[in-house]
Parts: C-alpha cells; sequence; structure tokens
C-alpha cells in the first residue's frame, strides 16, 4: 500500500509539473525549463545559456526554483550569508520530515537533523569543516597515490585481450569506491557489500523519474551505511588507527572533536561525493576528449597536459550541475524582493559557461588559460575532497592513455543519465 501511495504521489506531481510548463511556455515566447525532457538530458547548456540571456535569476515555476546562471552571482551568492544551505530552517524542511516519518526512515530522519558540512552554514559548517579538514591533509592525500594506481591497474588489468570494454563498469564507477574503502580502512571481506551500497545510494540522488523500487533501494543503502558506520566507528574509538576513520576519531582543534554522527555523517558525504565526483568527471572528461580527437593526440603526446586538461574537462561537462541555497530571511537582492526560505538552484553548469567568465565558452579546449569554473564549489563551501578526485582522475588517464591510445568510442551517442544534479554515464562503452 505505501508503494501504491507513492507511485501516486509521484505521478501527480509529474502531472502539476507538465501543466506548469506549457503554462511557462505561454507566458514566456515559447521557452520554458523542463528538466524532464530529451533535449535538455542530452545538452542543458543551451537551456541554461538562454536562461541567463532572459533574466541570470530565472523564475521556473515548475521547479519551485530560481535558477542562477551567471558566474559572477553564483560565487557571490555561495559566499554571501544571506544565502543559507541549511534546508532545516525553512518551511521545505516540513515536507522531507513528514515524507521521511511516513516512509519509516527514521535513521534518514535523524541524519536529516544532524547534517554533514554539505548542509551546514557557519559558524557550524566552519566547525566541523576545520575537523574534517585533519583527514585531508595534502600529506596524506598525496600518500594514497600508489595504492591508487595499483588500483586503476587491477581494474583495467581485467579488460586484458578484450576489443571493447565499459568504461563505467571497468573502472569509473569502482575505483572510487575502493579508494575510499581504503581511505576509510574498512575490511576487504566488506569491499564488495561496500560497492554495492554505495551504488544502491545514488540511485535516487538528483534522479528524475526515480522508480518506487530504485528509490527504496537507495533509502535501504542509506540507512545500511549509517549503521555500519556507527559501528565501525564505535569499534575503533579505544584504537583509531591511522586511515581516514582513525584520523577523524582523534581529530580535535581547542579541545573540540567530532561527535559519533558528525563523523558517520562526515563517512557518508565522503562516499556520496567523493563516488559521484570522480564516477562521472572520469566519463564525462573521456567523453568530451574522444569527441575532440586533435586534443586527444596533443594529450597523448603530453601527459604534463593532464592536470590543465582535467580543469577544462570540469568546465566544460561537470559532473555535478546544480546546489540548492534559500533566502536567510526577507530580503532584497539585485534589486528583487525574495521571502525567506526562497530555494535558488546554483547551476555551477551555467556559471562554468558563461560568456563573461570563460570566453568562447562552449568549446572544449585542453590548452584554455586561466580556467574559471565553480565546479569543486567556492569559497567556504569548496569541496574538500577536491585534490582527491584531481589525483584519481589524473592518474586515470595517465593509465588508460598509455594502455590504450588508439581507443575510440564504441557509442557516439550514449544516453545521459536523467538526473539534474549530477551528470553523467551509466555506460560508456569504448573500443580499443
Amino acid at each position: 500500500m505505501k508503494e501504491l501511495i507513492n507511485s501516486i504521489r509521484i505521478f501527480l506531481i509529474y502531472r502539476f509539473y507538465n501543466i506548469g510548463v506549457i503554462l511557462e511556455r505561454i507566458s514566456n515566447k515559447g521557452f520554458a525549463l523542463d528538466i524532464f525532457s530529451s533535449s535538455f538530458q542530452n545538452n542543458p547548456y543551451k537551456t541554461y545559456s538562454r536562461m541567463r540571456s532572459i533574466n541570470p535569476i530565472y523564475h521556473s515555476k515548475p521547479t519551485f526554483l530560481r535558477w542562477v546562471t551567471k558566474m559572477e552571482l553564483v560565487q557571490e551568492m555561495i559566499r554571501d550569508d544571506r544565502f543559507s544551505v541549511d534546508d532545516r530552517k525553512f518551511p521545505i524542511a516540513k515536507l522531507r520530515r513528514n515524507e521521511l516519518r511516513r516512509d519509516g526512515r527514521e535513521i534518514m530522519l535523524d541524519q536529516f537533523e544532524n547534517p554533514s558540512i554539505l548542509k551546514l552554514d557557519p559558524p557550524d559548517h566552519s566547525r566541523i569543516r576545520k575537523l574534517v579538514s585533519y583527514g585531508f591533509t595534502n600529506r596524506y592525500i598525496k600518500s594514497l597515490e600508489t595504492e591508487i594506481n595499483d588500483t586503476i591497474n587491477q581494474c583495467l588489468d581485467k579488460t586484458h585481450n578484450l576489443e571493447s570494454f565499459d568504461l563505467m563498469n571497468v573502472l569509473a564507477k569502482p575505483l572510487p569506491a575502493i579508494v575510499i574503502a581504503k581511505m576509510m580502512g574498512l575490511p576487504d571481506s566488506d569491499l564488495n557489500q561496500f560497492q554495492t551500497w554505495s551504488e544502491n545510494l545514488l540511485k535516487e540522488v538528483g534522479g528524475i523519474g526515480s522508480s518506487v523500487k530504485k528509490r527504496r533501494l537507495a533509502r535501504d543503502a542509506y540507512e545500511d551505511l549509517i549503521r555500519y558506520f556507527e559501528k565501525i566507528i564505535i569499534e575503533r574509538k579505544d584504537n583509531p588507527g591511522d586511515d581516514f576513520i582513525g584520523k577523524l576519531i582523534l581529530a580535535e582543534e581547542e579541545g573540540d572533536k567530532l561527535n559519533v554522527k558528525e563523523m558517520y555523517g562526515t563517512c557518508l558525504l565522503l562516499l556520496i561525493a567523493g563516488h559521484e565526483t570522480t564516477t562521472r568527471l572520469v566519463g564525462n572528461g573521456l567523453f568530451a576528449l574522444l569527441n575532440h580527437p586533435d586534443q586527444f593526440e596533443c594529450l597523448k603526446d603530453d601527459h604534463s597536459k593532464i592536470p590543465n586538461a582535467i580543469e577544462e574537462m570540469l568546465r566544460y561537462e561537470p559532473p555535478v550541475h546544480a546546489t540548492v541555497r534559500f533566502a536567510n530571511e526577507n530580503m532584497t537582492y539585485r534589486n528583487r524582493d525574495y521571502k525567506r526560505g526562497t530555494p535558488f538552484a546554483i547551476s555551477i553548469a551555467g556559471a562554468n559557461r558563461d560568456p563573461e567568465a570563460n570566453q568562447d565558452p562552449d568549446s572544449f579546449n585542453i590548452l584554455r588559460e586561466n580556467i574559471k569554473h565553480v565546479s569543486f564549489g567556492y569559497g567556504p563551501h569548496m569541496c574538500i575532497g577536491a585534490n582527491l578526485a584531481r589525483i584519481e582522475t589524473r592518474l586515470v588517464f595517465e593509465r588508460l592513455l598509455e594502455r590504450f591510445p588508439n581507443m575510440k568510442l564504441g557509442d557516439k551517442n550514449p544516453d545521459w543519465q536523467k538526473n539534474f544534479i549530477f551528470r553523467g554515464f551509466e555506460n560508456l562503452e569504448l573500443k580499443v
């Protein structure tokens, strides 16, 4: 009965959404932001550009969001304390709480009330980020390089004698989960289960039209992972070790330490953010590169250009397309009035393609100078794991270019996943 009710609820949401899109087209000279349309899923950048030309803070009534697509405004709003990332404080939180209670998700509800740094404003964000940073020192991340390289080679060894393989399933998906598991010092015997949880967890995040079954799998995985991390952390309290979880347990600043909920919330965040970012960056980046053969040849001949190429990949096809902020109070911003709790979609992808930030923004150029992007966030909310993602991706491209210098796309038009928060592929076939 619960699944039937959820299915009816989803159906009604889509029905009202479609009506909203029709009305927006009527009132907006034929244009509307339609995140469910195949044209948007295949190329959202044309839509972001059109929105920016109409209004850099574009009000999309079907999505209930103001979409911010201009780099200057995106950077400003991410840093401005008049805009909050903490949705617990606003009326929208009531819907989330009711949904989780109705679904019997007490663990997720508890996590909603005790969020990770991704969903916290200063000073709480600043306090936890400072403590978590003990687990992300440059020295520690750099020390993982050999192990990451070995993991990449082990994944690619499975392609021996194959004429083609799916990059996502062979390398892009398993790599981040394996690296994160090893970072945390998780037992090898738990690795397969951990990887299954991590993949199931991502089935609902930002998904368009997620089925009831996928939502249940994702939420079950979420709660299983919370239980798992809680057990691991409690077991290690008296013998932390030198891995990431050990560093979280030992982290201390002027007598302040992370509590258990903050620690397993941080572990879950590392899994979600690390998995999604690296997986999609590898797939999106290689897809862009193989669609520009001259630049592929350039990179193949000179691996020293890989770091700059990765920044262009992040700008051109970012793994994360949007994040959300709320007006902290009734306010006037850029000559318009907004009520407290007004939600804004901070369009990372839109800002990256802003012509005032990057000249000729719709061109992919691995030799581009002064690349400006917000794909790892900006200001206080700059991604704490950005260096790890960059190292993983650099090593992936070094190994791919060495092993498969003549690789090509097996399918020149692979399907983009139906997701308006994350952008990437479920499968990406390579001919080698």
